[in-house]
């Protein structure tokens, strides 16, 4: 035997005990037949004793479930694992060739066959997530993927995971350091037990390049009106170069244009526009930047957004407790935007300042209701109930705020309005911050790369932990991070039922975000402004509705989308077929069938086939009934976050390396790190295990056992 083999027998019970049961069994067999009627022969006394002895042991065995393992100790080359950035920025051409094609050039070099040689190598592709691993340089080269963003902390993360317990000697990363999403990488890679190697593709020099940056706009505007866009460019490489930025509708028409001159190498600014807005529905805009010649890519030059236009302005009523500093933030916010008619009712008592409980009028004109800091204790209690009940009959979006002093039995009575339910009233009061969790409207504008950029660095708020639940169906957007333990609880919740929106600030004291940023560009403000937007835009009550992920898609990543399908009383309604038909330009791209999720949803997704806008028809069918159909658009366009910087990060990619204990090279030396690459051979334990119990033959040999010795005693005529 080896000496790096060893063999070891494994039981269900002690060893010494089934041990001890053989050895009973084996005096039982004794005791069995020291004598036997009529009396037999000596032999055959034995062989009947052997018999029943081996048909014990069996079943002793099968009890006992032993299972021999066998350990073998082997040398084997080291691993490393090898990730290859596959996003959009990758497929820049600069030079005679583009990026992924320099990468394939580097993957074929006699210098990184070598390293296969001598190394167990594990490759991956990645972009804003890890891709599947590849057998070989070829199927990993040739995969047409080329992701909208690129997230590198995730792409090693995420592959050490699937290598298992035992860290890789090293990793090798190849990429253009084109980092866009996700944490800090070069935070991350302080804390990875693995050296990262980084292996730089492109150019970090000024490659002539024009770009729309960035737009500011609000989704939701009213009937004429004239709406201010702000839009960012950016010019790489092209001082002394004059062009003009122009807005444009949906037909192609230009509204404004304004000229800019690059004055250096690198430069950005912000440009104001105005959009005259004169139909209502929901209309599509674009802003361009001229051309110049020999740009690294023209995909960036153009982009699209969307404004909802609606016909009147929102009426916002507020509910609220008794006057404090709270309520008068809220009120001073709200009434700097002169698309919102407020109207106020304040606790005195058991009235209000302003009079009395809203009349039927009043709420038949409401578009929002907000419940701040109400209802409380010293509300007439059948005025409330009648109000509640009214404001759940007429379906109105309600916006909760929580206070202190709200009354956890009163607020029950706008439970079927809100995303939350009362859980118990008396509970710890928490101080820490509020972080986004999800993308939403309500959060951050639709073009914010960051949504949570900002908020870690506002003033601690309030929160009552545990009083709330949060319904099933509702969204979380935002979670409260307690200041001494950490635990996270849900603070803004949002709700969209059978056409029906809810929301819920379930944290206290925003009037404190207002201190460290007191101007209209802090948190607070636009937060409470998308709120309100989002609540006073109703859906028609459609009983299948499609929703896009987002309103505008890269070319390089799928389309994805949802179907809500409800029932008679706009309950989520499962085992539905929904079939979707895509088309552009009148021509119809595909058509298929879509998978439910559960509660009511469907999920699907499409690769478009050019640029421009695409119609989507989904249809809902309940055997033979039509439930509804409804038809949606969006438009896919060439930008992706991963345009934004064309330019070869190698600063990023250095931090990486350095932090790790790595190091960082450029492509065009890769080689002399593959060279130097000298890993130890690592000792890999190969075990494998035996199960001598659950085998049909050991079953086999039982019944045999105990049939021979039973055929035996009948010829020999035994009792």
């Amino acid at each position: 035997m080896l000496p790096d083999t060893s063999i070891k027998l494994t039981t269900a019970y002690p060893l010494w005990l089934v041990i001890i049961c053989f050895i009973v069994a084996a005096g039982f067999s004794l005791w069995s037949y020291r004598r036997t009627i009529p009396p037999t022969r000596n032999w055959l006394r034995w062989m009947l004793t052997l018999l029943r002895w081996g048909a014990i042991s069996g079943g002793i065995l099968l009890l006992a479930q032993p299972v021999m393992e066998m350990r073998r100790l082997k040398l084997e080359p080291a691993e490393v694992i090898v990730l290859v950035d596959k996003s959009a920025s990758m497929g820049l051409t600069q030079g005679e060739s583009d990026r992924i094609t320099r990468v394939d050039q580097l993957l074929h070099d006699e210098a990184f066959r070598r390293l296969g040689d001598n190394f167990n190598l594990r490759l991956y592709s990645f972009t804003d997530s890890l891709g599947p691993a590849w057998d070989d340089v070829e199927s990993l080269i040739t995969d047409t993927l080329l992701g909208p963003g690129t997230d590198l902390g995730q792409a090693w993360i995420r592959a050490i995971d699937k290598h298992g317990a035992v860290n890789p000697a090293a990793i090798l990363m190849i990429s253009d350091g084109a980092h866009n999403e996700g944490a800090d990488p070069a935070r991350l890679a302080r804390f990875v037990r693995t050296p990262i190697w980084t292996v730089g593709v492109g150019s970090s020099e000024a490659v002539k390049d024009l770009m729309i940056r960035s737009m500011s706009v609000n989704p939701v505007v009213y009937q004429g009106s004239e709406v201010p866009v702000e839009i960012g460019y950016r010019g790489i490489g092209a001082a002394g170069n004059s062009v003009k930025v122009i807005l444009r509708d949906a037909d192609g028409n230009r509204i404004e244009s304004k000229s800019v001159r690059f004055e250096g190498d690198f430069s950005e600014a912000v440009l104001d526009f105005k959009i005259p807005v004169e139909n209502a529905g929901r209309q599509r805009f674009s802003v361009e930047i001229e051309r110049l010649a020999e740009e690294l890519t023209y995909d960036n030059n153009r982009r699209s957004f969307y404004l909802n236009v609606l016909a009147n302005r929102m009426r916002v009523l507020i509910m609220a407790g008794p006057p404090d500093q709270g309520l008068g933030d809220l009120i001073r916010r709200l009434k700097r935007d002169e698309n919102v008619e407020l109207t106020v009712r304040s606790t005195r008592g058991n009235r209000f300042y302003e009079g009395d409980f809203p009349d039927a009028t009043l709420l038949e004109r409401t578009d929002v209701l907000i419940l701040h800091h109400f209802p409380v204790q010293s509300n007439n209690r059948k005025k409330l109930e009648a109000f509640a009940a009214e404001v759940v009959e007429k379906e109105l979006p309600v916006g909760f705020i929580d206070g202190g002093k709200v009354s956890g039995s009163r607020l029950k009575l706008f439970e079927p309005a809100l995303p939350i339910e009362l859980q118990r009233e008396r509970v710890r009061t928490l101080s820490g911050q509020v972080l986004p969790v999800r993308r939403h409207s309500v959060i951050a504008d639709p073009d914010a790369s960051d949504i949570a950029s900002g908020w870690s660095e506002l003033p601690p708020v309030l929160l009552t932990a545990n009083m709330y639940k949060v319904k099933t169906g509702s969204t979380v957007l935002a979670e409260f991070v307690d200041s001494e333990s950490g635990v996270r609880h849900p603070a803004i919740v949002i709700s969209e039922t059978g056409g029906v929106k809810s929301a819920a600030i379930m944290v206290r004291d925003l009037w404190r975000w207002g201190l460290a940023d007191p101007g209209d560009e802090g948190i607070v403000e636009p937060l409470l402004s998308r709120l309100v937007r989002w609540l006073s835009v109703r859906k028609i009550e459609k009983r299948v509705r499609i929703a896009f992920d987002r309103e505008i898609f890269s070319n390089q990543e799928q389309v994805s989308f949802t179907v809500t399908v409800l029932d008679e009383n706009y309950m989520p309604l499962d085992g539905v077929d929904v079939s979707a038909e895509v088309t552009k330009d009148a021509e119809i791209g595909g058509r298929a069938s879509l998978e439910g999720i559960g509660r009511g949803l469907y999920r699907g997704s499409f690769r478009s086939w050019g640029e421009g806008e695409y119609t989507l028809l989904v249809k809902a069918q309940l055997g033979e009934q039509l439930l509804g159909d409804d038809r949606g658009k969006v438009v896919v366009e060439p930008f992706s976050i991963e345009l934004l910087d064309t330019r070869l990060n190698e600063e990023l990619l250095r931090s990486i390396g350095e932090a790790s204990g790595g190091g960082y090279v450029h492509i065009n030396s890769a080689d002399l790190l593959f060279n130097a690459f000298d890993f130890p051979r690592v000792e890999k334990e190969d075990v494998r295990k035996f199960q001598l119990w659950g085998k049909v033959w050991l079953l086999v040999v039982i019944i045999g056992l105990l049939t021979v010795e039973w055929f035996i005693r009948i010829r020999t005529g035994m009792l």
